[in-house]
C-alpha cells in the first residue's frame, strides 16, 4: 500500500490532489486543479500517486452484502417514530459505508472531462465571378476558393490552338496582375489565383488568350476575351 507521508509537495500534504483524486472538487475549485494538470508536472504525479493510494485502500475493503430486510426497517422508521433502538445503527452504518464505497468506486473510473472546449471553425463565405466568355452562350459562374487560391469555372474552354488562356486579377485602379493559366480539371477549368493582393469581393478578374505559357511581358499582350467582378455568393 502506498505510504500516505509520501504524498506531499513540500512539507504539507497537497490536500488539493487527493480532493480531485477522489472527485470531491466543483466548480471552480475543479477548474482550478485542471488548469494545474496541465502546468504543474508535480501537482499531476501527486493525483496519480493519490489514485493508487485510494485504490489500494479500496482494494482492501471486503464486499459485504446488507441485510435484505434492511429497506423494509428504514421505510418503517421513516413512516414511524425516529427512535433508533440499541444495535441499530450498526448495520445502517455499513449500508453508509457500502453506498459511500460504490460511489467512490464510480469516480475512480468515471472519465475526466475534455480539457480542451470545442473549436466551432466557421467557413468564410464563398466567392463567385460570373464570366461571359466569347464562343460560349450565357454566363459562366466561377468560383474563388481563398484557402487554395482556386478559380474553376465549368468547363470545357474553347482555346485557339497555339495559345494559353491567362487569369488577370485588377484591384481598384491597379494595373492587371497576372495569374495562373486555366487548364482542364475534370468537367471543370481552373486556374491559379494565389496573389501578394488578397483578393476580396470588387475585384476584377479577366481572362486573356496569350501564348502558349502564359504573357512574356507581365501584362495582358491578346485579347481579353472575358471579365467579370468578384462578390461573396
Amino acid at each position: 500500500m502506498t505510504d500516505a507521508a509520501n504524498l506531499t509537495t513540500g512539507s504539507d500534504p497537497d490536500v488539493a490532489a487527493a480532493e480531485f483524486a477522489l472527485g470531491l472538487l466543483e466548480g471552480e475549485d475543479r477548474a482550478i486543479a485542471l488548469r494545474r494538470l496541465l502546468a504543474e508536472p508535480a501537482f499531476t504525479r501527486d493525483v496519480e500517486r493519490w489514485r493508487l493510494h485510494f485504490g489500494a485502500l479500496f482494494a482492501g475493503v471486503a464486499s459485504v452484502a446488507p441485510p435484505p430486510e434492511l429497506g423494509e426497517r428504514v421505510i418503517a422508521r421513516l413512516d414511524g417514530p425516529a427512535r433508533i433502538q440499541p444495535g441499530y445503527w450498526k448495520p445502517f452504518a455499513l449500508a453508509s459505508s457500502l453506498a459511500a464505497a460504490s460511489l467512490f468506486g464510480l469516480l475512480m473510473v468515471r472519465p475526466e472531462p475534455a480539457l480542451t472546449p470545442p473549436v466551432t471553425i466557421t467557413a468564410p463565405a464563398p466567392m463567385v465571378a460570373a464570366f461571359m466568355v466569347e464562343g460560349i452562350e450565357g454566363p459562366l459562374v466561377a468560383t474563388y476558393d481563398s484557402a487554395n487560391g482556386r478559380l474553376s469555372m465549368p468547363g470545357p474552354m474553347p482555346i485557339p490552338a497555339g495559345k494559353s488562356a491567362q487569369l488577370w486579377a485588377i484591384v481598384g485602379t491597379g494595373a492587371p496582375q497576372p495569374l495562373g493559366l486555366f487548364h482542364e480539371a475534370g468537367a471543370r477549368v481552373e486556374a491559379d489565383a494565389r496573389s501578394a493582393t488578397p483578393m476580396e469581393p470588387g475585384t476584377t478578374f479577366a481572362i486573356s488568350l496569350e501564348p502558349v505559357g502564359g504573357s512574356p511581358t507581365g501584362l495582358p499582350t491578346g485579347p481579353v476575351v472575358a471579365s467579370a467582378t468578384l462578390i461573396r455568393a
